[in-house]
């Protein structure tokens, strides 16, 4: 209470029945008298006093909490602002800076239930969105993460772009990813916007990218693999052949570049170079044992041929 008030004869806050009836008083009163407005100022100073004091604690709180926070001492800032809201529930900022407290710390799913109150309370698009959609990210939520990430990029669009594109990416939306990814305009985004196109096989849109990414990444297997497929289902097996043998003597073990290949093979007439490449990948991908027995047979080997074929019906029959 400050010294003004304190000094005023009757201004005793603590008698309940006296307090309503200056209240009382006070509400009934004309503007002209001056002892009626004493007692106006008398009852208004009741009511004022435990605000004041209620924001002067308030203040003192958030400042040791905003302290914390500098320190990275994420446990004492999350006990601040309970208290803060528990002593200010109507205010929904204590609501996002418990939820910044506890995404510091890592604690995730909290943040997110926090985060989720202030965006109810604040709708409008902003920087909780983008709080809340890397909350979602962190946890393996790509899914729910993509609305809220889609608010945050219409807040701002630099600073959101790339976590909306990768949680397109993970939830398995690939064609919004690439188009997502193309628009943060890097050489790293552009390559994960190429694999995108490649992955929704949109063969042409991942050709136009993976054509400009050519000299930075010709010496990666991934690279020469999915640019391989892509140039052999857009413009035929011959124009993907070069980059599918480079991604196969790269490494020989990977399954798919060498099932591509067999295959790119067997359509340019190189039915036994197709061979051994179809032979590795059929045991993992049952659909490439009908063109390995066409290559058998157009190698003459018909009783493997037959054998292929076979195999081949047995597979995709118990599908």
């Amino acid at each position: 209470m400050s010294a003004a008030l304190r000094s005023w004869p009757g201004a005793d806050c603590r008698r309940g029945s006296d307090v309503s009836r200056r209240r009382r008083q006070a509400l009934r009163s004309s503007a002209g008298k001056s002892s009626t407005g004493r007692e106006a100022v008398r009852a208004l100073a009741c009511w004022l006093l435990p605000i004041a004091a209620l924001a002067q604690d308030a203040a003192e709180l958030s400042q040791r909490a905003a302290s914390a926070m500098r320190s990275q001492r994420f446990g004492e800032a999350e006990s601040l602002y309970r208290e803060l809201i528990t002593m200010d529930p109507s205010n929904p900022m204590w609501r996002m800076n418990l939820g910044l407290a506890l995404h510091s710390a890592g604690r995730f799913a909290p943040a997110i239930q926090e985060f989720e109150a202030f965006a109810k309370a604040r709708p409008q698009a902003g920087p909780v969105h983008l709080l809340l959609g890397t909350a979602h990210l962190k946890l393996g939520q790509a899914c729910a993460a993509i609305a809220p990430l889609e608010k945050a990029v219409a807040w701002n669009k630099e600073r959101s772009q790339l976590e909306l594109a990768d949680a397109y990416y993970a939830c398995g939306r690939f064609e919004r990813a690439a188009r997502a990814y193309e628009a943060v305009r890097t050489m790293a985004a552009a390559r994960q916007a190429a694999h995108c196109y490649w992955q929704a096989r949109l063969y042409a849109d991942a050709k136009r990218i993976f054509q400009t990414l050519e000299p930075a990444f010709a010496q990666e297997a991934r690279f020469q693999y999915e640019y391989g497929d892509t140039l052999a289902r857009a413009d035929g097996p011959g124009a993907g052949l070069p980059y599918l043998r480079r991604a196969v003597e790269a490494r020989p073990e990977w399954i798919a570049a060498r099932g591509e290949l067999g295959k790119a093979l067997l359509a340019t007439g190189d039915a036994a170079g197709a061979v051994p490449h179809l032979e590795a990948a059929s045991h993992e991908d049952a659909t490439l044992l009908l063109p390995l027995s066409r290559a058998y047979r157009e190698s003459g080997r018909e009783a493997d041929a037959d054998r292929a074929l076979k195999e081949y019906r047995a597979k995709t029959a118990a599908k």
